[in-house]
């Protein structure tokens, strides 16, 4: 990239947090416009749930506090959720920052590097190490978030009543154009947790039935492997 062009957009950044005056203004309101716009694309559960008007508002407000540090808006919003759940109007929608958290895992796995998938255990598996797909998110969250999220991804809206408890999400891309987005249980997010903090399978797997023994986890292990969770080793290990 030529100097000038990487000096041009780092002033174009740093005047993003600058008050705008003159015609500078002009390019304020479209750098405004565009973060909104973004957030529209990357949270639009969200905007459904408080409707048009309201987003449209959240969302200028959260790109005047937050404005973008890149000209590059594909992966905008990553603190949304949390800024959400700072503001004095959310005791009316306590779930809105976790719905926030469940479409940013979404954006993130869309936007992951693609690799494949592992598909089966070969052997012993006493001391087997797997690694998470680079595509995969998931998370625990304390309302039915991923329920929410899910019940808008149907055709013909319905009536969404959710039981009121903490649940897990998961998104896994084991392929290019193929996305998996199950609700999860605990033992299925220790697992995964389990494995990304780099434990063996069995210790993952000894781990997840020591504290949620009323699930196999063993089946839940062979589910995750089914969803393409876990990463084929690489010719170089």
């Amino acid at each position: 990239m030529l100097p000038d062009l990487i000096s041009f957009q780092r002033q174009f950044v740093g005047a993003i947090d600058n008050p705008a005056t003159g015609a500078l203004s002009v390019y304020r309101n479209t750098v405004i416009h565009g973060a909104v716009e973004a957030l529209r694309s990357n949270f639009p559960v969200v905007e459904q749930i408080v409707g048009e008007e309201m987003f449209e508002g959240i969302a200028v407000e959260f790109s005047q506090a937050k404005p973008p540090q890149t000209p590059v808006l594909a992966l905008y919003g990553a603190d949304f959720a949390q800024w959400l759940g700072q503001q004095p109007w959310i005791g009316d929608l306590p779930y809105l920052p976790d719905v926030a958290r469940v479409e940013r895992l979404h954006v993130e796995c869309l936007m992951a590097a693609d690799a494949e998938a592992l598909t089966e255990l070969g052997g012993d598996t006493g001391a087997l190490r797997v690694k998470l797909h680079p595509a995969v998110r998931f998370r625990w969250l304390q309302t039915p978030a991923m329920s929410i999220w899910l019940a808008h991804q149907r055709p013909v809206p319905s009536v969404i009543e959710p039981d009121w408890k903490p649940e897990g999400a998961l998104f896994a891309r084991p392929s290019a154009f193929l996305m998996h987005t199950p609700r999860i249980g605990a033992s299925a997010h220790r697992i995964l947790s389990g494995v990304r903090l780099g434990e063996s399978v069995a210790e993952s797997l000894a781990a997840s039935t020591r504290l949620h023994p009323g699930e196999s986890a063993e089946a839940v292990f062979a589910s995750l492997l089914n969803l393409g969770a876990f990463a084929a080793p690489s010719e170089r290990n």
